[in-house]
């Protein structure tokens, strides 16, 4: 699952930048690699299983793609927002040691990546 920490590499450098049109883009390409990562783990199980497969010590599920997409996600959804302010809508406990959920610092350098955030509202936001 190494490809949701490569998209967050990627954003997290700050060296691309995304209107609202290449946000929904990206979250249509990030939603099309998660089916496609589903779909493999649903085709090992086959077709009278649970959603789980076991391999070797450890079991994979579709629960389990969705959790290591989630952070991706997250970020997915910052920049997908109309404004910054309107992140503090989402109910998520952001930075509460909890693998799953993006920093504060994060969240500041993704909501950094759309062109049209003035960096007074992203701070505004994040207060």
């Amino acid at each position: 699952w190494k490809s949701a920490e490569i998209i967050l590499q990627v954003l997290f450098q700050g060296t691309t930048e995304f209107n609202e049109w290449g946000a929904m883009l990206l979250s249509k390409e990030v939603r099309m690699l998660q089916d496609v990562y589903c779909g493999l783990v649903l085709e090992s199980l086959g077709p009278c299983s649970t959603k789980t497969a076991t391999t070797g010590a450890s079991s994979v599920s579709t629960a389990t793609v969705l959790t290591k997409f989630e952070r991706v996600n997250q970020a997915v959804s910052i920049l997908q927002l109309e404004k910054p302010s309107d992140w503090n809508a989402f109910a998520y406990a952001v930075g509460q040691c909890d693998d799953t959920n993006l920093t504060p610092d994060e969240i500041r350098k993704v909501m950094g990546l759309r062109v049209d955030f003035s960096e007074e509202a992203i701070k505004n936001a994040l207060k």
